[in-house]
């Protein structure tokens, strides 16, 4: 029986799961002239995208020394944000694994004032077409804004 139990348990380790998501949230930070992200999402889902560039094995011992530029890189290939015409980079920050979800912390400065910011945001849509992403704009003053990007939306604008 404890065979039996062990052996459901480890295939539904590996099963595949029923959603796939990503949320971002971005939070405006006026004082400090920055806008803070976070991007949660399934861990495997995107080690899984990225097999093909590297095992990256994340939060191992065996963890690829270039897991963060390798996740850096495709990130920058499928987030985009613009703002008064101008592309927006960031910076890296750093990543945790919690449990099946990765974080990754970025971060944009030098952001003066909060214009109307344009989002593309194609996250895993390359490998999954189920694949949701979705988008949320904190800043003070304000409720929260959000925004679902399925597979083929074209960008959106959060106006000022």
């Amino acid at each position: 029986m404890k065979s039996f139990l062990l052996a459901i348990g480890i295939s539904a380790a590996f099963a595949p799961h029923d959603f796939f998501l990503s949320i971002l949230t971005m939070r405006y930070a006026p004082e400090a002239k920055t806008m803070d992200l976070t991007w949660g999402m399934t861990a495997h889902d995107i080690e899984h995208a990225l097999e093909n560039v590297a095992a990256l094995k994340l939060n191992s011992e065996r963890e690829h020394p270039k897991a963060d530029s390798i996740l850096n890189a495709y990130f920058h290939e499928h987030l985009r944000l613009t703002m008064n015409g101008k592309a927006l980079d960031w910076t890296w920050v750093g990543k945790e694994l919690e449990s099946e979800n990765l974080y990754c912390y970025l971060q944009v400065e030098g952001v003066d004032n909060l214009g109307d910011l344009i989002v593309s945001n194609t996250l895993l849509q390359d490998l999954y077409y189920e694949q949701q992403n979705i988008v949320h704009l904190e800043q003070v003053g304000r409720s929260t804004r959000s925004h679902t990007f399925i597979i083929n939306t074209p960008a959106f604008t959060f106006n000022r």
